[in-house]
């Protein structure tokens, strides 16, 4: 498994689904997941408890790599303290983050048009995600997970292209 991380906006489950397909794998979202099972709690933007969450990934991962698919999961880090940050970084190849500014996030947040796509959820998730990415990236190199990043600015083609060099870097090893 291959993970795809970035901010709310920043193209993480168009890209990963682009992914998925050019290597014949299945695309996951965390935040799929969440709207799916969870819903309750992401009408709110308030954040599922993330035990919960990352046994509710780990079983759709499993599902998907027991059917022989290689997987890319998209979302958000995790807690040091979670059992999303053990169960997740144990189980992944290496870490894609596509970075973009806060303003194209929320520039592309602005076209979506999802049931929660307010500006409070936004700024509550883009807060979230600022806080959290530079400890659960060191944790993530503490355990020598692969961490690449990649410019998430430009159009789809190109930052797809940009993300399937990186993969080609996690299959080569």
């Amino acid at each position: 498994m291959i993970m795809i991380y970035g901010p709310a906006g920043s193209g993480k489950s168009t890209q990963g689904g682009i992914l998925a397909q050019k290597i014949s794998g299945k695309a996951l979202s965390v935040g799929q997941i969440c709207r799916e099972q969870f819903a309750e709690y992401t009408k709110t933007a308030a954040m599922v408890p993330e035990d919960e969450l990352a046994l509710a990934v780990l079983k759709e991962v499993e599902r998907a790599e027991k059917a022989g698919f290689k997987v890319i999961l998209d979302g958000q880090p995790w807690t040091r303290e979670s059992k999303g940050s053990v169960i997740l970084s144990d189980a992944t190849g290496g870490v894609i983050v596509v970075d973009v500014p806060r303003e194209e996030s929320i520039k592309r947040l602005s076209s979506r048009g999802r049931d929660d796509d307010q500006i409070s959820n936004w700024n509550k998730k883009l807060d979230m995600y600022e806080s959290r990415m530079p400890e659960y990236e060191a944790m993530l190199v503490e355990k020598n997970v692969p961490v690449y990043h990649v410019d998430g600015v430009g159009t789809i083609d190109e930052v797809a292209g940009r993300i399937e060099e990186l993969y080609k870097k996690f299959v080569q090893k």
